[in-house]
């Protein structure tokens, strides 16, 4: 292996991240959400940008893929896109399997949704490791167990040369062997972050999983290239099982070894963990939005709009949103648990929030009764919608401020403040902000049908089917 050869990152960025529901929902997902000034894509982003990197492969699915693209506008990457989820084994080994990855380049594959703190320290450890990899090893980097943590996975390993053999992967434990762990120093945490060849994760997959690199490679080699995006193909990618990387490959093969990552990380996998990893105001509460306190500590506070009055609280965490509010024991909440449930019962505020954001700005939905809804929708500056028509629904569009270009079947035409166009069902119909100031609009629907998926795109300046 050429040791001045770059590494090429792949971030997995599929996932849902329901452990911090209401925050994160399915169609909104943890790697989008800040921490600090940044989503959470954002650091990973950085922590694999500079010199010693090629550039970034990202794999998600058809349902990120705008945000995705937000995030990334202005660096250069690839996008595998899967048409639906099926775990971490089928991300992995498609974003490997492209052609300008060559076969004895090293790849690390990071989560999105991690914090590692001080990347520089990060990119020095994957250095002093590269000379290591060899062709037949798989790295995964542990982390000293700081408590007895029942969230996370745990991997026993023993002493090699610079880096251990590992023995054993533990499951999330409950707190009594996870108390167990935490004092046995041959066991750290798994993060969950991989090192290795594409040579080595190639021959790994063919000896452990061959029928399922079969279907996975199939979805590759007939997929659809646009732009920076791969779109991998339906029909076979819809025959594959869902596994995850660790099942189908790690825990099988005799050729992984652990190196202890010398930074400090997070999983943000928890209120506590977000809790615990943010900047903390007096009496070491979390506060973010219009909130007051008084003998109240050692809690999180959120809402988006309306006010929180909190008195002799300890330990609470209250998450309010326009649609629901979340309140729990800030250290024993059991959102994994009852999230099915919430889901089964409250489907609308597990999907989305009342905010829905796309690539040309975001819309609102202030209210919805029988047959008719009113958002607000706000175009950014150049941002412009599918030029679409819908089949169940009508619309009427007032601006309230900026100036909206507006095609209407044949004919275009501008609306300033307070003036008004009726959309009838069926015509066909986009806006457009072709000034330097934000577009807003109030739209009523009306129809007896007004899900987001009657639309019918005829042509979509951001690549959207």
């Amino acid at each position: 292996m050429n040791l001045n050869q770059k590494i090429k990152p792949i971030i997995l960025c599929g996932g849902e991240g329901t452990r911090l529901w209401p925050e994160s929902r399915a169609t909104f997902p943890k790697q989008f959400i800040k921490v600090g000034n940044k989503s959470l894509l954002k650091h990973a982003i950085q922590r694999v940008t500079g010199t010693d990197f090629d550039t970034i492969t990202f794999s998600t699915n058809e349902n990120f893929l705008d945000l995705i693209k937000k995030e990334t506008k202005n660096i250069k990457c690839k996008i595998i896109v899967e048409p639906e989820k099926k775990n971490t084994a089928a991300a992995i080994l498609a974003s490997i399997s492209d052609d300008d990855i060559s076969s004895k380049q090293p790849i690390i594959i990071l989560s999105s949704d991690h914090i590692i703190k001080n990347d520089q320290l990060f990119k020095k450890h994957l250095e002093s490791l590269k000379k290591n990899l060899g062709y037949n090893k798989i790295f995964i980097f542990g982390v000293k167990a700081e408590y007895p943590e029942t969230g996370y996975g745990y991997i026993k390993s023993e002493k090699l040369f610079s880096y251990r053999k590992v023995t054993k992967f533990i499951e999330k434990p409950n707190l009594k062997i996870a108390n167990l762990l935490f004092k046995d120093k041959n066991v750290h945490w798994n993060s969950g972050t991989f090192f290795s060849t594409k040579n080595c994760l190639i021959e790994e997959f063919a000896k452990y999983q061959s029928n399922l690199s079969k279907k996975i490679l199939n979805s590759v080699v007939y997929s659809n290239k646009k732009n920076n995006c791969i779109y991998l193909e339906k029909k076979y990618f819809k025959k594959i099982s869902p596994i995850s990387f660790d099942y189908a490959i790690v825990e099988k093969s005799k050729n992984v070894f652990m190196s202890v990552l010398p930074n400090k990380w997070t999983d943000v996998g928890s209120w506590y963990q977000r809790w615990n990893i943010e900047k903390k105001s007096k009496n070491n509460n979390l506060v973010k939005g219009k909130i007051f306190l008084k003998n109240t500590s050692n809690s999180y506070f959120f809402s988006e709009n309306k006010p929180i009055v909190a008195d002799n609280l300890s330990n609470i965490l209250a998450v309010n949103y326009d649609d629901v509010l979340y309140i729990s024991n800030l250290k024993k909440n059991s959102l994994k648990d009852i999230y099915p449930v919430i889901k089964k019962k409250f489907a609308k505020v597990t999907n989305e929030h009342s905010t829905v954001h796309r690539p040309w700005g975001y819309f609102r939905s202030l209210y919805a009764s029988l047959g008719f809804q009113v958002k607000e929708i706000v175009v950014y500056s150049g941002g412009c919608l599918s030029l679409q028509k819908h089949k169940f629904r009508s619309e009427n569009w007032v601006v309230v401020s900026g100036i909206a270009k507006v095609t209407l079947n044949k004919k275009s035409f501008y609306l300033k403040p307070s003036q008004s166009v009726f959309v009838k069902k069926g015509s066909i119909h986009r806006i457009e902000n072709t000034s330097k100031k934000l577009l807003r609009i109030i739209e009523v629907q009306t129809g007896s049908y007004l899900g987001e998926d009657d639309i019918i795109r005829i042509k979509d300046v951001y690549g959207r089917n």
